[in-house]
C-alpha cells in the first residue's frame, strides 16, 4: 500500500501515456512487440487470465484516510474505518513493485471468482521484463473476467465528487478525443498464442474537482481550476 503522497503525485493519464510512448521509443519496440512478450507471463501463471496489465496513473487527488476505491461500475474515494470501508475491500491495481495503489468492493459470491494478488515472483517476472527495456510506467491489475469478446470499459467522469463511472463500449468504437487504453487483457488466440488486447479506454478527468491537499486541513475544499 503506498501512502498518499506517492498517489497523488501520479501522473495523470494523458502524462501517462505519452511517457509511455516515449519509453517505448527510447526501446526501440512497439506496444504490439511489447506485449507480446508480455503475454506469456500472465497467461501461462498458475492464475492464467486473472491479471492485466495497466497503465499507472490516477485522476484525483486522495485527502489523508482515503482509498481510491470500486464499487461495482463506479470509482471514488473512501475513508478508511469508514461505514462504506468494509472488510470486503481487496486490492486490484498495483505498481510494478507489488505495492497497492486501488481496490474494491467484493461481495461473498465475487470473492470465489477473484484470484489472490499476484505473487512476488509474479512481479519479478514481470519487472525482468521491463526493467530491461526502461519501461517503468506499467503496473498489474485484476482482469475483468466478465467482459465479453468484443467489448471494453470506457472509463470517464462520474457525477459524484472524485468520481469515475465505467460503460461497457464495442471495441470497434472509435475513441473519444481525450482518450486513453489503460489496460491490456491477456487471452489466446485462435492458433492458442497468447496476446494481450486493450480491456479499457480511459478519458482525462475534470481537474476543477481534485482536491489540493494544502487547503485540507483547514477544512478548505478550494478545487483546482
Amino acid at each position: 500500500m503506498i501512502d498518499i503522497d506517492t498517489y497523488n503525485n501520479l501522473p495523470l493519464v494523458s502524462d501517462a501515456d505519452a511517457l509511455f510512448n516515449k519509453q517505448l521509443a527510447s526501446a526501440g519496440i512497439t506496444r504490439n512487440q511489447l506485449f507480446s512478450k508480455l503475454a506469456p507471463l500472465f497467461v501461462e501463471d498458475a492464475n492464467a487470465g486473472r491479471y492485466a496489465a495497466c497503465l499507472i496513473h490516477h485522476h484525483y487527488d486522495l485527502k489523508p484516510g482515503e482509498r481510491m476505491v470500486t464499487n461495482n461500475l463506479s470509482t471514488k474515494p473512501l475513508e478508511i474505518g469508514s461505514d462504506s470501508f468494509s472488510a470486503n475491500i481487496i486490492a486490484q491495481i498495483w505498481l510494478r513493485t507489488g505495492e497497492a495503489i486501488e481496490y474494491r468492493v467484493v461481495t461473498d459470491s465475487s470473492t470465489a471468482n477473484l484470484p489472490p494478488p499476484p505473487p512476488a515472483e509474479f512481479f519479478e517476472k514481470f519487472r525482468s521484463l521491463l526493467d530491461p527495456i526502461g519501461i517503468d510506467i506499467l503496473g498489474v491489475c485484476l482482469a475483468d473476467a466478465e467482459l465479453e469478446d468484443g467489448f471494453i470499459w470506457q472509463e470517464s467522469d462520474g457525477p459524484g465528487d472524485r468520481e469515475r463511472i465505467f460503460t461497457i463500449i464495442p471495441r470497434t468504437a472509435k475513441p473519444a478525443p481525450g482518450y486513453y487504453e489503460v489496460t491490456w487483457i491477456p487471452k489466446l488466440d485462435k492458433d492458442g498464442q497468447s496476446t494481450m488486447g486493450c480491456g479499457t479506454n480511459c478519458g482525462t478527468c475534470e481537474r476543477k474537482r481534485s482536491y489540493v491537499l494544502s487547503k485540507v486541513d483547514d477544512g478548505d475544499n478550494n478545487e483546482l481550476n
